[in-house]
């Protein structure tokens, strides 16, 4: 991509925690899983390999600090240019993009597996999902305005989440929608 292309959802989050100072690519990983792990999680192969693309795009600049006893470590830090791009693609109205999700293509090809397989995907869905929703809501709420309104979302879409997966195993147990 040249300089002035559009970022992606991961290279603009990881400008952003930029903003916030200096930081190696361990300490956004573990800015990312904090702030912003429940709904942009990318893996830590991900961040490495966007870090350096960001500095060759004038994004951001990087210093290797020596340590003893341990590797040296890069310190990335946003550049003006960064500032501009990240900006930018903020000020960009969202792409919608349905959700992909694992599980509903998987049912969506169904009839190739045995009911009791959907129900177990469909359950396990639902626990990870609970099991989200009660971490989230055990995190301290000393988060600003616009990190809770992201918060307040993503519980929601796991509530809904869990509702929908409680339906879907009912009426594959049943097979087919419950009726009043």
């Amino acid at each position: 991509m040249a300089a002035g292309s559009s970022l992606s959802a991961t290279e603009a989050a990881l400008l952003a925690l930029l903003t916030r100072g200096e930081m190696s690519g361990y300490d956004l990983q573990r800015a990312a899983e904090q702030a912003a792990g429940f709904f942009w999680a990318p893996t830590k192969s991900r961040i490495y390999a966007v870090l350096p693309q960001l500095v060759d795009r004038g994004f951001a600049t990087s210093r290797e600090v020596q340590q003893t006893g341990r590797p040296n470590k890069q310190l990335y830090r946003i550049s003006k240019a960064g500032r501009a791009a990240v900006q930018r693609w903020l000020e960009e109205p969202p792409v919608f993009e349905p959700e992909r999700a694992p599980i509903l293509l998987k049912l969506y090809f169904g009839e190739l597996v045995a009911p009791e397989t959907l129900v177990s995907h469909v359950q396990h869905i639902r626990r990870e999902a609970a099991e989200l929703q009660e971490r989230l809501q055990t995190q301290s709420n000393d988060r600003d305005f616009y990190a809770e309104l992201t918060f307040k979302h993503t519980l929601e879409w796991l509530r809904t989440l869990g509702r929908w997966a409680a339906a879907a195993e009912h009426e594959l147990r049943n097979g087919g929608p419950a009726t009043d």
